[in-house]
């Protein structure tokens, strides 16, 4: 009887330590790498130095570094999952480029959509933390475009010019389905900007900023959403974790106890809000690509973090 009492009591402290080990504080003995490309990697590491913590908590307006949101949403899915590490931004040219620096462990964790770590052996994805829909984009052309057109008329879609990033999959097959009347592909965002601007192309996909006239700006060439249109892009967006970063599984495990807290609270809800990925002034927009698909719209309260 002492001998089984023994062994019982045993078995309990060896389940008592496994589950505590998983759940406990995982301390990571180097920094978490995140990919960043060159147009935004001075805001991101500005707010990294910053003595303020408004930029990493999202409480700032305005904000048009989508980098720098993913580097907050990533910074407080670690510290609310029980992740103590501290966020390198690396610089990075392009989205492919940062998903091959995840792959081989030159990078550690990005944000990106399901269909681009699904399959590949070297990545490992977390729960969700933007659903599909969430994310939502105008179709940004030069300032005065919409000049002449009557009150709540629309342009026709099929008879503008439209230049994307044919690398940025998702926006690509969008932009593909509406369809324009050409497609022209280009380098980077700012050739996407200089090709509008030199009107060989009509408008692009961008997310809306929070500015006022959800202006959006690269190298002094201003595009605008054309008002009452939209488009949703219809995929799910995960951190992608290297799986040769230590304790990648942990690391996963404690990313998704993160998420579901940061979406709990709404403190997802606050960055979208306050990049403007999310902007309750477009709700009743028209959505060109509107699908049967349902989009949860019963979002929590937004927390004051």
């Amino acid at each position: 009887m002492r001998i089984m009492q023994s062994v019982m009591t045993i078995a309990a402290s060896l389940m008592l330590f496994t589950t505590s080990a998983s759940t406990a504080p995982l301390k990571q003995d180097r920094i978490i790498r995140i990919p960043v490309r060159q147009a935004d990697i001075d805001g991101v590491e500005a707010c990294i130095r910053s003595q303020s913590d408004d930029c990493r908590k999202c409480r700032e307006n305005n904000q048009s570094n989508l980098s720098l949101m993913n580097y907050t949403l990533l910074r407080e899915a670690m510290h609310a999952g029980g992740i103590e590490a501290d966020i390198q931004p690396v610089i990075s040219p392009n989205s492919e480029r940062s998903r091959k620096m995840i792959a081989s462990g030159m990078a550690d964790i990005k944000t990106d959509w399901a269909f681009n770590i699904s399959g590949n052996g070297d990545l490992l994805e977390t729960e969700p933390f933007l659903m599909a829909g969430e994310i939502e984009k105008g179709l940004y052309v030069p300032r005065g475009f919409m000049d002449g057109h009557a009150d709540n008329a629309l342009p026709d879609i099929h008879t503008l010019r439209a230049v994307g990033i044919r690398n940025w999959r998702l926006d690509w097959q969008v932009l593909e389905s509406l369809p324009p009347a050409s497609l022209t592909n280009a380098a980077t965002i700012k050739q996407v900007f200089s090709i509008i601007n030199a009107g060989r192309a009509d408008f692009t996909l961008l997310e809306f900023s929070s500015r006022p006239d959800m202006g959006r700006e690269v190298d002094g060439i201003w595009l605008y959403p054309i008002p009452g249109i939209k488009i949703s892009l219809p995929e799910t967006q995960h951190f992608m974790v290297s799986q040769k970063l230590k304790d990648a599984g942990r690391v996963v495990e404690a990313l998704n106890r993160g998420i579901k807290t940061l979406r709990d609270n709404g403190f997802i809800r606050l960055c979208l809000m306050n990049y403007g990925v999310t902007r309750p002034d477009v709700q009743d927009w028209h959505t060109l690509n509107a699908t049967a698909e349902s989009v949860d719209k019963d979002h929590p309260t937004v927390s004051s973090q």
